[in-house]
């Protein structure tokens, strides 16, 4: 099997952004893409339609989320989604949306911690559960979740565990504390667990504190944030970022990288597996010399990411990355396939449209959304495909031809 991946099409926001104040969602049964950004003040979402060429349409107008700063969004595959933003005041905001047919809902804005410095956002997937609305009588319902951690001014941050439902309403909480520090980033595994009767999901947390590197694996539900194991490194830390994937269910795994790593010329990565009580073991390592601070699945289960990074000599480039699985002999990171734009950005957000049957021989569609210095954003639209390559016969002395 060979891969590739081309570079398709273009779009240029209007206006600037300022640094960390953007992401970028995506819809992958309806090629949707959201992008929430700060503007000088108010902080707006943006929807684009993403046609089967990689071209982008605008979906109209775009929609006054609140006012403030750094922004993130998450979009659920039921047209549920959730913007995260700091506000005027530090304290971090956040609103559910619900998109239907032509129509928009949109729920209200809750606050959820106020002197807030940073925080960072994943999903985390579908629950289902039962309300007894009366006795004798249970409603079932759908709602979907999201993992965020907040950084407090401070220097203290929390795992958190938000919900949005099918009418757009945010509730944020349960919430784990996590110690004190900076540059936390967090993911979450690709599938939920079984654990004693329940559905939770595997998280893992990095950050630097102290002139150290921590790490601690939690376990997520509605029911609880429960921290499970922790690890410490005496290490500078640059840049940081956690990848999440699952191979099945309760065999989950991460990838973190962190720069530098030998020298600054170099990122590490770690593969570190998670046991049922969540301890972690770190089976696979590398030094490569690309540092990538943002990631996105290529399929639900197995270990195939896509990443985004900038090349030495500054250009973005979009790769497609298979990690050894645990208990594995095969090198730590292996390249798939690659390419370089003629973007030339000071930052980057990544998301993936898995197409519905998850089919591992299918072909997914990405969008890159990045800032130059400047401050304009550009949407770059991208595939990934796999197929398979029959090189051409050389003659040979039974085939040859003369003159």
């Amino acid at each position: 099997m060979s891969y590739a991946i081309d570079r398709l099409h273009t779009f240029d926001l209007i206006g600037g952004t300022g640094a960390y104040e953007f992401d970028v969602g995506v819809h992958a049964a309806s090629g949707t893409v959201y992008v929430a950004r700060a503007m000088s003040g108010p902080v707006q979402l943006g929807t684009w339609s993403l046609g089967a060429d990689g071209s982008f349409t605008s979906a109209g107008s775009d929609h006054v989320v609140g006012h403030g700063s750094r922004t993130r969004i998450v979009v659920f595959d039921n047209q549920r989604f959730v913007v995260l933003w700091l506000d005027t005041k530090s304290s971090l905001r956040a609103r559910g949306y619900a998109f239907g047919g032509n129509s928009l809902v949109v729920g209200d804005a809750t606050t959820v911690e106020s002197t807030i410095a940073n925080f960072d956002l994943v999903s985390v997937g579908v629950t289902t559960g039962v309300q007894h609305s009366q006795p004798g009588v249970s409603v079932y319902y759908n709602y979907r979740q999201f993992a965020f951690t907040t950084l407090s001014e401070n220097g203290d941050w929390k795992l958190w565990l938000g919900t949005v439902t099918d009418s757009a309403e945010v509730s944020v909480g349960p919430a784990g504390h996590g110690g004190t520090g900076d540059k936390v980033v967090l993911s979450c595994a690709s599938v939920n667990e079984n654990h004693n009767g329940a559905q939770p999901r595997k998280a893992l947390t990095l950050w630097r504190d102290a002139g150290q590197i921590r790490t601690r694996s939690w376990r997520v539900a509605h029911a609880g944030v429960t921290s499970l194991a922790s690890a410490a490194e005496t290490k500078p830390l640059g840049v940081g970022a956690v990848h999440g994937m699952s191979m099945t269910q309760g065999n989950d795994f991460f990838a973190t990288l962190v720069w530098p790593g030998a020298s600054n010329a170099t990122a590490r990565l770690q593969l570190v597996s998670l046991a049922a009580g969540g301890a972690m073991s770190t089976y696979a390592s590398a030094e490569f010399a690309e540092a990538p601070t943002t990631f996105a699945r290529l399929q639900t289960y197995g270990s195939d990411a896509a990443v985004a990074y900038t090349t030495p000599e500054g250009h973005l480039a979009v790769a497609a990355w298979r990690f050894a699985a645990p208990g594995s002999t095969s090198a730590a990171r292996t390249v798939l396939a690659s390419k370089v734009g003629t973007e030339q950005p000071t930052e980057v957000r990544l998301a993936s449209l898995i197409p519905l049957d998850d089919n591992e021989d299918d072909t997914v569609r990405l969008v890159t959304l990045n800032r130059v210095a400047a401050g304009a954003l550009r949407l770059v639209s991208w595939q990934f495909r796999k197929f398979d390559y029959y090189p051409t016969p050389h003659p040979t002395s039974d085939n040859a031809t003369g003159p």
